[in-house]
């Protein structure tokens, strides 16, 4: 009776390893503040073309999505924000393309006009 190895070596898997790490740096990645530094947590990050939004949820504000190599349109919103959009984000192969959001509160706009009509 013939045994079958089914275990593999790293050497084995190398190539596809390879792929699939390289693969991974193929993203939009990102920061997501106000004006003044501060992370904002719970913005829903959305990609035109792509059902799933994600949630931006790292302590720091960081965001990671990955995405096959194309053009896309990415909007960050969260409630008592003002929406932001980049428009024709450029994923290429094996690249990580940056897009760092910072959101506006409407709570500081409406304090801003306030403001501005005492003066």
């Amino acid at each position: 009776k013939a045994v079958v190895s089914t275990q593999s070596t790293g050497a084995d898997n190398f190539e596809s390893i390879f792929e699939f790490t390289a693969m991974a740096h193929q993203t939009i990645r990102g920061k997501v503040e106000t004006w003044d530094g501060t992370p904002i947590l719970g913005v829903k990050i959305h990609v035109d073309g792509i059902d799933k939004d994600i949630t931006v949820r790292h302590p720091e504000g960081y965001y990671w999505r990955p995405l096959v190599p194309g053009v896309y349109n990415i909007t960050a919103t969260k409630t008592g924000y003002f929406p932001l959009t980049f428009r024709n984000i450029v994923v290429t192969e094996r690249a990580s393309t940056v897009a760092n959001f910072i959101l506006i509160s409407r709570n500081q706009v409406r304090r801003a006009r306030r403001k501005q009509r005492r003066s």
